[in-house]
């Protein structure tokens, strides 16, 4: 044992997985999380769940049993499907009166798990260890403890030392934890009666798990242990050298060394003070060690602080923060109130919009909206009922709903690059991903008292990393002008019906913008041959008010230009500084690509040449589609635009969704909130139809029928609540270099927190 080791008392890990009997539900057996969904336990578990003999060897088919999985804070129920088995095997040489080999099962749960469940390491049985076992019901303190007496690698038996070592049949299946490994090193498996008294049971050692599961082809689902020997790792070299230096000679290094040992959960000698290669062993193989280290070491010897982040980050160590630092921040998170907590997806998305974040580490709701969403199998809560917090709700992280996603999204966002170039010597680091998560969080979800304590958290880390001040309140300023245009509510609005009716005098009959007779595309036609009956409305914050009179007579696509700049004009806006305001188009289906950006106003006014698109954005709302499918897809729409910051947007091309079928099961899939389209020509308008009828809020496409559109691309980057104006920014350009944004875009925008006018039919001849 090394000046570092793990504690050898204390309360260990218990076991993660309860086997129930179908006909009762009560514990048949334990077992052990693996990787992948997959569960390990014994087989003759399996059979008594089942009803069957327990030694039965004869495979019971496709069956599920139900299971009972144990996380820190709550628990998750569950059905698990026999995918390996390996029976118990009476007949083989060797065998003592009471021995058998094989008797291992390996089930797969029907969903995926809270990340707060996660399997545990394994390690060789050996003689002397001491080990604990847990009762099946997964009850913290119903448990035994032993040492095991004797592993030849097929059998390991264990004995309660002088107290009686209660293992009854639930115990079977269950993992054999060592407190002083950190691991499981077997499962129980039967016990034995010596002299009347129970005293010694025996189990299966890790070392013929292996060998059993190899046998039967499933080697690939068990864990994959952490190499031992790091000597090859790049970095191990270089911090060995530092460590062997002479930081080891200066004031404070035990101090600094039990610290760690402290913050990694480890115990350590009263005496002494590790080697260096004992201590880069530690970092390379925790996780969070580098920077506990760091943490310790930088008051007192900050050039070495840097030279181990610099070490860390040129090979690729993930972990960001302390385990201190990580525990103070997920306490701060889940003391956020309900409504505050719910806001912190979509701050995270406004701080790292070009980041991948997975959409489940964003929508695993809370203890309310788990209920009725379906995850297929990919979200938080996947498995079935999640059991514990407050009231038994179905939160899947802790009492309050949030705490197992925050721990997830944690995890997650610390392994990001930062938004910000580090120097090309690598001292001066980048600004993290996570410290500008946590700002926008602070400046648009967090109460005053709250929002002091993140920046505080925010302002510890980035000195421990040596992030400069500047750096840092750069990107508080970016949170808190997010936090400002979030928080002043919609921008005003003109609401623009347009009906066509029919082609001005002298125009081809029967041409529909946008098309040529046959339906040939036309691209970027100056203006069009249609009249149009125009309705107007504004809403400056004060609700919809019609502006427009003879709504009825047919206009021109250049006087329908005028008349909505001077409804522009006629908005009032109470804050000059906020957003520009938007033109929202009303439009049948059949309209959705009419280029009305590109119309200019006329008049004698009309000096300046400018294309309803380019000063203000312009968008296109098509209710008629929304409304083919009644309640049900508006419900969706609803839904979908609930989530428009937390949802991961949706790309569809020709390799994502190849055919109308493809498409329906992307956009059933999850609740997307945001679509952009890219495929061929012939089939666009019954793609963008699909999304549009499907309830999606905001769809991007390009009418030029270009793909792989410069437009859409341009427009990928932007957070979704910017891409009206990013959009319309392209608009600009295309006018100022049209061979460089050759580009068409078309923006489908439909809040459904924003009220429409009523669309009352009326005969025109009234």
């Amino acid at each position: 044992m090394g000046w570092f080791h793990a504690h050898t008392h204390g309360v260990s890990s218990r076991p993660a997985v309860s086997i129930l009997a179908r006909a009762d539900g009560r514990p048949a057996g334990a077992g052990v999380l693996l990787p992948g969904r997959h569960l390990l336990t014994c087989a003759h578990v399996v059979n008594s769940a089942l009803g069957n003999d327990m030694l039965a060897p004869d495979h019971p088919g496709p069956i599920a049993v139900p299971v009972r999985l144990h996380g820190p804070e709550h628990t998750v129920e569950a059905h698990a499907e026999l995918t390996v088995w390996i029976p118990p095997r009476t007949d083989d040489g060797g065998l003592g009166a009471f021995e058998w080999n094989g008797d291992l099962a390996v089930l797969r749960l029907n969903g995926a798990l809270p990340p707060a469940i996660e399997p545990p390491r394994w390690h060789p049985m050996a003689k002397r260890q001491l080990v604990r076992a847990w009762h099946g019901s997964g009850e913290p303190g119903v448990f035994a403890d032993a040492e095991v007496s004797a592993c030849d690698g097929r059998f390991g038996y264990f004995d309660g030392a002088e107290r009686a070592l209660n293992i009854e049949p639930a115990y079977s299946g269950g993992p054999l934890w060592s407190n002083e490994e950190g691991a499981v090193v077997g499962l129980v498996t039967a016990k034995l009666r010596v002299q009347g008294t129970l005293r010694r049971a025996w189990g299966i050692p890790w070392q013929r798990v292996t060998r059993e599961l190899d046998d039967a082809g499933a080697g690939h689902l068990l864990p994959r242990q952490p190499a031992e020997d790091v000597r090859d790792h790049p970095a191990y070299a270089e911090l060995v050298a530092l460590l062997d230096g002479p930081l080891p000679l200066s004031e404070g290094w035990v101090r600094c060394c039990r610290t760690v040992a402290r913050q990694c959960g480890l115990g350590h000698r009263a005496d002494g003070v590790p080697s260096a290669e004992e201590f880069a062993h530690l970092l390379l193989t925790q996780g969070r060690a580098l920077p506990a280290l760091v943490e310790a070491v930088r008051s007192t010897a900050g050039p070495v602080a840097d030279d181990l982040l610099a070490i860390g980050r040129r090979c690729g160590l993930p972990k960001l923060l302390s385990p201190g630092e990580h525990e103070r921040l997920l306490v701060q998170l889940r003391a956020l109130p309900a409504a505050a907590a719910a806001g912190v997806p979509g701050a995270v998305r406004a701080a790292l919009p070009l980041a991948a974040l997975p959409a489940a580490l964003l929508t695993g709701g809370d203890g309310h909206q788990g209920r009725d969403r379906d995850d297929g199998g990919d979200g938080f809560g996947g498995v079935g009922g999640v059991r514990g917090g407050v009231g038994g709700g179905n939160g899947v992280g802790g009492g309050d709903g949030f705490g197992g996603r925050f721990e997830a999204l944690i995890a997650h966002v610390e392994g990001l690059h930062g938004d910000s170039s580090a120097a090309d010597d690598g001292v001066m680091p980048a600004v993290p991903g996570l410290l500008r998560a946590v700002e926008f969080v602070a400046a648009g979800c967090c109460p005053a008292e709250q929002r002091a304590a993140l920046r505080r958290w925010n302002a510890a880390v980035a000195r421990r990393l040596g992030v400069h001040d500047a750096a840092l309140l750069d990107r508080r300023h970016d949170a808190e002008q997010w936090a400002r245009n979030a928080s002043r509510g919609p921008a005003p609005r003109v609401v623009a019906k347009l009906d066509r009716c029919g082609a001005a005098p002298g125009d081809a009959p029967g041409c529909a913008p946008g098309s040529a007779p046959g339906g040939a595309p036309v691209a970027a036609r100056e203006e069009e041959p249609e009249r149009y009956r125009l309705r107007l409305w504004c809403d400056d914050g004060d609700g919809l008010r019609q502006v427009s009179d003879d709504s009825e007579r047919p206009r021109g696509a250049q006087e329908v230009a005028q008349e909505i700049f001077a409804a522009v004009g006629a908005l009032r806006r109470p804050d000059p500084s906020g957003p520009r305001p938007v033109i929202e188009l009303i439009v049948d289906r059949d309209a959705l690509e009419v280029p009305v950006d590109r119309w200019k106003a006329a008049g004698p006014g009309a000096v300046l040449p400018i294309r309803l698109g380019t000063p203000y954005p312009l968008v296109v709302n098509c209710p008629e589609l929304r409304e083919l499918n009644g309640g049900t897809m508006l419900d969706q729409w609803r839904g979908r635009w609930a989530q428009l910051e937390a949802e991961e947007p949706v790309h569809i091309d020709d390799a994502t969704a190849p055919d109308p079928e493809a498409v329906c099961g992307l956009l059933m899939e999850r609740l997307t909130a945001r679509v952009t389209v890219d495929v061929a020509a012939h089939w666009r308008t019954d793609v963008v139809q699909m999304c549009l009828a499907a309830g999606v809020p905001v769809v991007l496409w390009d009418r030029s029928g270009e793909q792989g559109s410069p437009a859409v691309r341009h427009a990928a980057g932007a957070r979704t609540r910017e891409l009206p104006e990013a959009v319309r920014i392209y608009r600009t350009k295309t006018l100022q270099r049209p061979d460089e944004y050759p580009g068409r875009p078309v923006l489908a925008w439909a809040d459904a927190g924003r009220a429409l006018p009523r669309l009352d039919l009326v005969d025109p001849t009234e």
